[in-house]
């Protein structure tokens, strides 16, 4: 049985702590993902055995003396596994049990004894194998931890019988054998299962706590608790924590405790905090990556206000005279971290920069003229397009206040009317844009998501999905 499939895709959307914090993000995976994950383990097993070649099998048994035994060119012939049931073993783990397994084995055999040798064919019909496994499931040191909790297997029903050479000897004594392998196969299916376990925690742990989604941005998605294991469904607290790469300073943020819907129609839910959301615009900021450059070449032929001291001779016309007809540059950086809230079915956020602008000289060095700062709040909405992150953003209104001016009086209203149609006419345009394409969600190798959904509420995105596994 290929365990190893069906217990990696019950964790699927964990990750990987520290206890007593708050989680930024909640993952809950329920029974539907578990019955799901058992098709695909049986279904995968039933390809793998069809070609598993079993190998040769030796050793000694006592019938009246001694008889050393050989098994060789054993073939499968036929097996299947019509009753199966798996699930959740409330502030445990998982439990998982086949019920009236059949298996047909065909194979020569071989017997040493004394000075005799002899050999033949055999068959080997399991008619009722019945096995249970469970494994506990926790947190240790970030990770999710496995570890093995119990495991019963019984043959029921099963024949065995020899053929050719002085297999009507054999024959008397197969009472005898049918009780060796009665007694000795349900240990090695129980041991095999117990070495299953314990490799696929050495994989656990070699598992990454966190994951460089760019070069200015880290992803921490370290457990930060306990498991909550239910009847129906098993929940993650991850970290979800965004860092800036080069400096994990923590952010001014606090991650707020919340709970994920109790529904369990779909197979995965994930619950992406406002706290979550947050750290990454406070570790963007940190890297300084929140930072772009306004040329008259960027804006849009269709508005009148262009970039050039010229356009400045109204509202300010000392800067006009002292720099005649020279374009300018707005250098425009976040002056701190943007501030996000959600809502149900939007988001709003107040982001704050500072805007500096110069006059380009004719030697091409820059003249400071002023600094503004300025505060833009938005409001948007977030949703899933093709398997992608996807958004839209408006602009509500725009606050300038003058920080710093080389050139005397700054007009801020007439400055809040240009710089709001600037904003409207190419900043929003681009980054909707941007939000068109999309953000593709990340999934384990060979998993993707169906049929996803995302809704805001009130300080948490919750995305809910089915999953699909592609052998």
């Amino acid at each position: 049985m290929n365990l190893s499939a069906c217990i990696t895709l019950v964790l699927i959307g964990t990750a990987i702590g520290k206890s007593g914090l708050n989680p930024g993000i909640q993952s809950k995976i329920t029974q539907k993902a578990l019955e799901y994950a058992k098709q695909i383990a049986i279904t995968v097993a039933e390809e793998k055995i069809k070609g598993f070649q079993l190998p040769d099998l030796s050793g000694s048994i006592d019938l009246l003396g001694w008889i050393n035994y050989r098994i060789t060119g054993m073939h499968l012939k036929n097996f299947g596994l019509p009753s199966s049931n798996i699930g959740f073993i409330p502030n445990t783990g998982v439990k998982f049990s086949v019920d009236k397994v059949y298996i047909e084995i065909d194979g020569r055999w071989h017997v040493t004894f004394g000075l005799i040798k002899d050999g033949g064919t055999f068959n080997l019909n399991i008619k009722d194998l019945l096995a249970a496994f469970s494994v506990n499931i926790s947190e240790d040191s970030s990770r999710p931890a496995l570890s093995y909790n119990d495991c019963a297997a019984s043959l029921n029903n099963f024949d065995l019988q020899l053929h050719g050479g002085g297999s009507w000897f054999y024959n008397m004594f197969l009472s005898q054998v049918k009780n060796k392998i009665r007694e000795v196969a349900p240990q090695k299916l129980c041991s095999e299962f117990r070495n299953t376990i314990g490799k696929l925690e050495t994989f656990i742990q070699t598992l990454n706590t966190s994951w460089q989604l760019d070069k200015y941005v880290e992803f921490d998605y370290s457990l930060v608790g306990e498991l909550e294991i239910t009847n129906n469904s098993i929940d993650l607290p991850i970290k979800g924590e965004l860092y800036d790469v080069q400096d994990h300073v923590e952010s001014p943020f606090t991650a707020q405790s919340f709970k994920l819907p109790n529904t369990t129609d779909q197979m995965l839910m994930l619950g992406l905090s406002e706290y979550f959301v947050n750290t990454g615009g406070f570790a963007y900021f940190s890297a300084g990556a929140l930072h772009f450059n306004i040329t008259d070449n960027m804006i849009p032929k269709d508005i009148p206000v262009r970039l050039n001291t010229s356009s400045l001779k109204i509202w300010m016309p000392k800067v006009a005279a002292q720099y005649p007809n020279m374009l300018m540059k707005i250098a425009m950086s976040a002056s701190k971290q943007p501030v996000v809230r959600l809502v149900p079915g939007k988001l709003t956020a107040d982001v704050f920069t500072a805007a500096e602008v110069f006059a380009i000289l004719p030697n091409k060095s820059l003249a400071e003229l002023f600094v503004l700062g300025a505060t833009a709040s938005v409001h948007g909405q977030i949703f899933i397009s093709d398997l992608k992150v996807c958004g839209t953003v408006f602009l509500n209104r725009v606050d300038l206040t003058v920080e710093e001016s080389k050139v005397g009086p700054i007009p801020t209203g007439a400055m809040e009317i240009a710089l709001n149609l600037g904003l409207q006419k190419m900043v929003i345009p681009k980054i909707n844009a941007l939000l068109k394409k999309g953000f593709t969600i990340p999934t384990m190798d060979k998993v993707s998501l169906k049929n996803p959904v995302l809704k805001t509420e009130q300080g948490l995105i919750v995305i809910t999905t089915d999953i699909k596994y592609r052998n």
